[in-house]
């Protein structure tokens, strides 16, 4: 391993993912309870939040639709303040803001107190003004403090609202016991062991991936269903640490419209999700139509492999929709890491904006991790 994983934070964090969501699952166990026994009476589940915390909560209200049979609903934190949705007591809150200082966040969590809905604050500070004034905090300290950003934070959480939603499913009889314990299973061991598996077998195909594909003009992700979510936090990954042009879209949304203004200096990047893959497979072939480089992960069919087409991890196929989210979005994490080292960026803060400034914007107060002068 080079020293560039030594030297700065963000590939160093990378690299700790699968044991944070292990650690968090282990450990935050009884919460997890705590939270499924509250949430017996109610009828809906909102979840809020910005960047990361926002667009994993895209794939985190599906798998509470689908797994616990419960209506769920992703809110960006600032739309959710703008539009205040109607909300009771029957209503679950999940604000996640890593922390626990977003500004928007904890507006979204007065205007749900005072709707008297259950407030859950995901976050890693247990005395920040989110861990303090919500129903019940869910700390996830078990990932360590990140001084960059988010990645095992990230993961680690979807992993846990992935856990809270099969807890629930049994609970409700959405799901059986034996259904609850394989999903429980492949988020504590089995995702985890593919995570390592990624860094060992697929760490030097993407380094090769950004040095290939280091000069694109534009970075569309691509993912559709759960996966969107990684689409989303991949493509977030190359704006903070290489400050780079990216586009995402789910794979329908390229067919009609964004793979138009796909050309050859543009890489693409596919994403499986493990429900279907016609889609995925159409895109891979229009965007080699158009000459640009791509990117597939996981289980997505290559009908025509090139020099300028890379497949990375085609083995997540027999991860369940919600298992190869969290897979994917280690593979996304890795390449955005390398292509910043390629690019000579330095991954873990944007030094050609005013850093400070932006922060004071964004947040209620000092950010720990973010040691801006």
């Amino acid at each position: 391993m080079s020293n560039w994983y030594e030297t700065y934070h963000f590939p160093k964090e990378v690299l700790e993912q699968a044991d944070s969501i292990q650690n968090c699952l282990n450990s935050l166990k009884g919460d997890i309870a705590k939270i499924r026994d509250v949430s017996k009476e109610i009828s809906e589940i909102h979840l809020i939040g910005s960047g990361d915390c926002y667009f994993i909560s895209l794939a985190a209200a599906e798998a509470f639709k689908k797994i616990a049979g419960v209506q769920a609903v992703a809110f960006e934190a600032y739309d959710y303040y703008l539009n205040k949705p109607v909300v009771s007591s029957k209503t679950m809150v999940i604000l996640f803001s890593s922390s626990g200082k977003s500004l928007y966040v904890l507006k979204s969590k007065d205007y749900a107190a005072e709707k008297e809905a259950i407030t859950i604050g995901v976050t890693n500070h247990a005395d920040s003004p989110l861990g303090t004034s919500c129903t019940i905090p869910l700390v996830t300290t078990a990932t360590g403090v990140s001084k960059t950003f988010p990645s095992k934070t990230t993961t680690s959480v979807l992993a846990l609202y992935y856990q809270l939603a099969v807890e629930m499913g049994v609970q409700r009889g959405t799901i059986s016991e034996h259904e609850g314990q394989q999903l429980s299973e492949e988020l504590a061991v089995t995702v985890p062991e593919m995570i390592h598996r990624i860094y060992k077998e697929e760490h030097q195909k993407l380094m090769e991936a950004s040095q290939a594909y280091l000069e694109a003009r534009n970075y569309v992700f691509v993912g559709s269903g759960p996966s969107r979510s990684s689409a989303l936090v991949g493509a977030a990954k190359i704006v903070e640490t290489s400050r780079g042009q990216v586009t995402f879209c789910n794979a329908e949304e390229y067919m009609h419209l964004f793979g138009f203004a796909v050309k050859s200096p543009d890489v693409v990047v596919v994403i499986g999700n493990n429900i279907s893959n016609h889609r995925e497979n159409q895109v891979v072939e229009y965007a080699q139509n158009q000459r640009a480089r791509v990117l597939v992960i996981g289980g997505v069919d290559i009908e025509n492999p090139n020099i300028d087409t890379i497949h990375v991890a085609p083995y997540l196929h027999s991860l369940s929709p919600w298992g190869v989210t969290l897979a994917s979005m280690v593979v996304l994490h890795l390449f955005a890491s390398e292509l910043s080292h390629k690019s000579y960026k330095n991954p873990d803060a944007p030094h050609d904006v005013d850093l400070k400034h932006v922060i004071n914007l964004l947040y209620t107060g000092p950010v720990a991790g973010w040691q801006v002068d």
